[in-house]
């Protein structure tokens, strides 16, 4: 049996070369970038510092809690010492001027105010009757009340309130409104002084004075 020679290269044949591939050098990352690794480096301590508290609180959720509200009420307590009242508007109440240990006649404003409003003309007398020169209380109720003026009161706002040496308080309130004009709803404020005092018979409104009643410009 005859069996084909190999097949063998000839020696005058040259081999083929290798070829060579160019390796294309891949981008670097933006977060790869030294910027990039300066702010990881800051944030990276805040961050892994969360990851300890938060698995910290889910271990220890009854301390967690005990400190959670050992920390409110030092707030809230802060706050009252501090200022008079909670914290968040909570119990406060705007018309308690908080002078001398009393309320500074602000419940005498706050009343004069809501009469106004609705329109009690005879709540508005008994109230102005230690006045020097009392305001026409008529011409109030038909210009400035949601009953009869068709102004519509929305908010009332205590702006400031100020102690004198002679013992009155000057308090400064802003009350704002709106009415249905031809074009539409028509917004204004109306900023109200009071001049209130502590006197025998006891807390009195001694004067009232419309400061500004306008539209916002």
């Amino acid at each position: 049996m005859l069996t084909p020679t190999p097949t063998q290269h000839r020696p005058d044949q040259p081999a083929e070369p290798k070829k060579t591939v160019k390796m294309t050098p891949s981008r670097r990352r933006a977060g790869q970038t030294p910027l990039a690794l300066f702010v990881k480096g800051l944030f990276r301590p805040v961050f892994k510092g969360l990851y300890y508290l938060l698995t910290g609180m889910r271990t220890h959720k009854l301390l967690t809690l005990i400190v959670v509200l050992l920390l409110l009420a030092s707030v809230f307590v802060t706050n009252y010492v501090a200022v008079g009242y909670l914290p968040f508007g909570i119990a406060n109440d705007p018309f308690n001027f908080h002078v001398h240990g009393t309320n500074g006649g602000g419940d005498q404003v706050k009343n004069w105010l809501y009469a106004l409003r609705n329109g009690d003309s005879s709540t508005l007398t008994l109230l102005d009757k230690d006045m020097q020169q009392p305001p026409d209380v008529n011409q109030l109720v038909s210009t400035y009340s949601q009953t009869q003026a068709h102004l519509y009161w929305k908010t009332i706002t205590v702006m400031g309130v100020y102690t004198e040496g002679d013992t009155t308080v000057d308090s400064i309130v802003e009350v704002d409104v709106s009415a249905n004009g031809p074009g539409g709803a028509v917004t204004g404020f109306m900023i109200w002084h009071f001049v209130t005092a502590n006197l025998t018979i006891g807390p009195t409104i001694l004067k009232v004075n419309l400061v500004d009643f306008r539209a916002p410009l």
